[in-house]
């Protein structure tokens, strides 16, 4: 790591690390605030100075080598001590530390949101990046030190540092102007049969987290109550549109139902419930004196 410092400025890693993430450098100009120029002219001078190539072209787009994974990593845990000391140094008020939370987009809107105050509170000049991404990516992020934290819906990695932080239950839901809650209200309880007579918007990716022992993207059992599915989305702000106008039901965790001000249906004769374990994960938070400090406050 020593060599690394010693032939390289510290600002070429950091436009290393914003191409390496994008994996393109008008958008990585874009994000960084810099003229893709620039950042071309560093990433010539980083190949010269190792003697490799840490890129290459593939179709109209560029991918990194295998030297250029390595670096990536390399220069990710740099700038991780880099800031950490300037932190250190200048105390909590300099406003150089960078904090990135990776998970999907339903997580961060919540708990992410939770876990934002609890730096700012600490950190008043923290600057927060949330990164939407799968579990797996996630995960992955984090072992690479692409992100400080991450929070998933399965097991943590053993290697990894994890804390429980909410067990979730998914319920039936729906809008004052449905139907279903103009007749029975939340406390009613709804029979399968009258419930399944109506519309249910679900999602086509695994926005809602990890759901295991489950057929089905959002853990409903519709091998043994099988839906009207009208509706497929890709993102979290159409299905909750969807319910909230009255046009379909869904099936969503507890935690978002409230945050979106929808209504939980009771629903009888229906035996079978979906759980998650949302947990917050780091790589080792003892590798850096403010992430060890909040770690023991989340």
């Amino acid at each position: 790591m020593e060599i690394f410092i010693s032939i390289m400025e510290i600002f070429e890693l950091r436009y290393f690390i914003a191409v390496a993430q994008t994996e393109n450098v008008n958008r990585a100009a874009e994000a960084i605030n810099v003229s893709a120029g620039s950042l071309s002219k560093a990433i010539s001078r980083l190949e010269d100075e190792l003697q490799t190539p840490l890129f290459f072209k593939t179709g109209r787009g560029i991918k990194l080598t295998p030297e250029g994974l390595i670096l990536k990593k390399k220069a990710a845990q740099i700038l991780q001590l880099e800031e950490d000391a300037k932190l250190e140094l200048r105390g909590k008020e300099s406003g150089s530390l960078n904090v990135f939370i990776s998970s999907e987009e339903i997580l961060q809107s919540y708990f992410g949101i939770e876990i934002v105050q609890k730096i700012s509170k600490i950190y008043p000049q923290a600057k927060i990046q949330f990164l939407i991404r799968s579990d797996e990516s996630a995960i992955e992020q984090v072992k690479n030190g692409e992100a400080h934290l991450a929070l998933i819906t399965s097991e943590s990695p053993i290697e990894l540092s994890s804390k429980l932080i909410a067990k979730v239950e998914f319920k039936t839901t729906a809008s004052k102007v449905h139907p279903l809650y103009k007749k029975y209200g939340s406390q009613k309880a709804i029979p399968p049969e009258e419930l399944l007579q109506h519309s249910f918007v679900s999602p086509d990716s695994a926005v809602l987290g990890k759901i295991t022992k489950s057929d089905s993207i959002d853990g409903w059992r519709d091998d043994k109550f099988p839906r009207k599915i009208r509706y497929k989305v890709c993102g979290l702000k159409l299905m909750e549109n969807l319910v909230g106008t009255g046009a379909a039901l869904a099936y969503l965790p507890d935690y978002f139902v409230k945050s979106a001000d929808l209504e939980v249906l009771k629903v009888t004769g229906y035996p079978y419930s979906c759980h998650q374990n949302v947990r917050l994960i780091t790589k080792d938070p003892s590798a850096l004196g403010w992430l060890n400090k909040l770690w023991d406050q989340l």
